[in-house]
């Protein structure tokens, strides 16, 4: 016998004379029926990676420039976001070709 077997059948007899804790038990009929998954709600598409009429590139900016704008765009105190200045850019490059 080692000298953890005794705390060992200790413990084991206090487990099994012990009450099942309250989130142990079975559910009742109440908790079954709060317990039943229920479907999230179907969501919109939302924001420009949802809408068919964007889509996402990549482009290499120095990250100093890119800090600077960022930063401007803040201060400028409006809701403008970085892709809609890019598209505004964009857009005016393609309007003086």
């Amino acid at each position: 016998m080692t000298r953890f077997d005794k705390l060992m059948q200790q413990r084991s007899k206090d487990v099994s004379a012990a009450p099942e804790p309250e989130a142990m038990q079975a559910p009742g009929p109440v908790e079954e029926a709060i317990a039943t998954p229920v479907a999230p709600p179907k969501r919109k598409k939302r924001g420009k990676r949802g809408d068919p009429n964007f889509t996402q590139v990549t482009a290499y900016i120095r990250k100093e420039t890119h800090r600077q704008v960022k930063l401007a765009l803040l201060q400028e105190g409006s809701d403008r976001e970085f892709s809609e200045l890019v598209e505004n850019l964009l857009a005016e490059y393609l309007r003086t070709q």
